[in-house]
């Protein structure tokens, strides 16, 4: 898992690079954009299978907080502290050559946060049948 996220961080960092906007924030938004979909689709199809609804309708106030915090800043903050420049710069030597490079456009590597929400969206849609 470690392994694609590093291959989208330094996908999207190239992206970034040939559009000439600030690589490193605009590959660690779009990284931990793709991160916080995910995260918040696991908690709440969680949340179902433990209580059968998907908005967290058990918890208290404080703790949806604390779920959203998690869920939407701290994924931006760990990604941009941890792609640093030397980070950055151990990625570019690790995947100059890979194959998924020329085989995959710019367009599907950045299409991947809409594929994540719509399965998360029909993954929702397909489970709430069960309520």
């Amino acid at each position: 898992m470690k392994k694609i996220i590093d291959y989208l961080f330094y996908r999207y960092y190239l992206v970034c690079l040939k559009n000439e906007e600030f690589p490193r924030f605009g590959a660690a938004c779009i990284l931990s954009e793709v991160i916080s979909i995910t995260y918040m689709f696991a908690s709440f199809i969680f949340s179902f299978f433990l209580t059968g609804d998907f908005f967290f309708s058990y918890m208290s106030k404080l703790t949806i907080l604390i779920v959203w915090i998690i869920g939407f800043i701290l994924p931006w903050i760990v990604v941009y502290i941890y792609y640093n420049k030397k980070r950055t710069l151990v990625l570019f030597e690790k995947f100059q050559d890979n194959i998924y490079n020329a085989k995959y456009s710019d367009k599907a590597v950045l299409s991947i946060r809409y594929i994540v929400l719509t399965v998360g969206l029909l993954l929702m849609l397909f489970l709430s049948q069960f309520q």
